[in-house]
């Protein structure tokens, strides 16, 4: 009998991959199921849509998008003992030779080696951080602009642009003016300028007496939503014991300037002092001690006590005499003025930079600066006027206001004095 052998069955070798490869390709056709039934449902829901909402969603997808501004700004206060040069360079990413260019394309606009301490500049940078402009703030009212194309340089003079809005401050004396005004609302440069406007009338440091009033409008201003300094003074009034004084800005004819109510220009010869915070330590008299020689002699000048360095203007427009230091006057400079005047002012620390004999002076131009030289205890300045040789006592020194407006500029003065009259009352 022959014997039957078994066959054992031998499980297959690729039984499992097989297993997976059917199951991905019943998951596509799951999936590829799925996905056609959501695009048939948006090509629907598509249809009930206004024509309006794609035409918006077409250009939104095949409008490019737009490239954010990256341009960058830096400024920069200018300080004492800055070089220009290094200023621009490490400010402004400009090498040797951009600088040299710079400096050459605007010396006929600015001088730029000249750069004041406290001015501001402002470099733009664009998206390559190359700087494309630069602002210098000249002053209040102006700044010069330097702008970049390639390699080359071009600079000019803008005036600059500010929100504008009248403002009124009012004020009584309790301390003294300065602080007063300042607490009113005006900035600094204005409560000097109100000083200066009423300077022919009011000397501000000597003759202001408690429970004076005052009244001021002007421009105040703002830049670029942040706070600017004031503009104009257009109108103001300041009681002073007891009289009213009146100025209002009035542009006579292309050249503006304050008047008082009767269309009379404020400004005189002469001011009525040559220095601000200082007090009279001696008098116009005929009959002094000397506090050096103890010997008593005329003193047909004014002395005003103030710190060492505190700057002296010239009182009037005139020449420069002399300046150089001369005995007892120590440091002195004489001026000669229009109609027989002459001014001198002695005992200064120093003169101003680039003073010279022979040079034209401006009326409120600083000169020199208080000090102590010569025959002197301490620091003041010695301040002496005369007329054809003969000494006239400062302090009453009564000179005619300017010229009155006539003819047709008087009917436009008494309208802007209308205008600000009862703002003043």
């Amino acid at each position: 009998m022959k014997s039957r052998t078994r066959l054992t069955l031998q499980p297959r070798k690729y039984s499992f991959r097989r297993k997976l490869i059917v199951g991905l390709f019943f998951l596509a056709i799951v999936f590829l199921f799925f996905k056609g039934t959501l695009w048939l449902k948006n090509a629907i829901f598509a249809k009930e849509k206004p024509a309006e909402q794609l035409i918006e969603k077409i250009e939104e997808i095949s409008m490019p998008e737009t490239k954010k501004n990256t341009d960058r700004v830096v400024e920069y206060k200018i300080s004492d003992g800055d070089i220009p040069a290094e200023v621009f360079q490490s400010n402004g990413k400009l090498d040797a030779n951009d600088v040299e260019s710079l400096l050459s394309c605007a010396k006929d606009v600015y001088d730029f080696t000249n750069i004041k301490v406290g001015q501001k500049l402002r470099f733009y940078f664009d998206e390559e951080e190359k700087t494309k402009r630069i602002e210098y703030d000249k002053n209040n009212e102006a700044l010069i602009v330097v702008e970049r194309k390639a390699d080359e340089f071009s600079a000019c003079e803008e005036k600059i642009s500010y929100e504008v809005s009248q403002s009124t401050a009012r004020g009584k004396i309790e301390n003294f003016f300065y602080v007063d005004a300042m607490e009113a609302g005006l900035q600094e440069a204005t409560v000097l300028e109100v000083g200066d406007i009423f300077s022919f009338d009011i000397d501000f440091t000597t003759e202001i007496q408690r429970d004076d009033e005052f009244v001021i409008i002007y421009e105040k201003r703002s830049r670029d939503g942040q706070s600017a300094p004031d503009g104009k003074i257009l109108g103001a009034k300041f009681i002073n014991s007891g009289t009213a004084y009146f100025a209002y800005y009035f542009d006579n004819g292309g050249k503006g300037g304050y008047y008082d109510s009767e269309g009379r220009l404020l400004e005189r010869q002469f001011l009525k002092a040559p220095l601000s915070y200082r007090h009279i330590s001696s008098g116009f008299t005929g009959a002094r001690m000397h506090p050096i020689t103890r010997k008593v002699s005329a003193h047909y000048q004014i002395d005003y006590a103030a710190p060492t360095g505190t700057p002296v203007s010239a009182a009037a427009h005139g020449t420069v005499v002399s300046a150089h230091f001369e005995g007892g006057w120590g440091n002195i400079i004489r001026l000669t003025h229009d109609n027989g005047y002459t001014t001198h002012y002695g005992h200064l620390s120093k003169f101003a930079q680039g003073l010279r004999v022979g040079e034209r002076v401006s009326r409120g131009q600083i000169i020199g600066y208080v000090g102590s030289t010569g025959w002197s205890t301490g620091p003041h300045l010695d301040y002496g006027i005369k007329l054809n040789g003969v000494p006239v006592n400062p302090l009453k020194l009564d000179l005619p206001k300017g010229e009155p407006i006539t003819g047709e500029q008087i009917k436009l003065f008494e309208e802007t004095k209308n205008k600000f009259g009862d703002l003043l009352k």
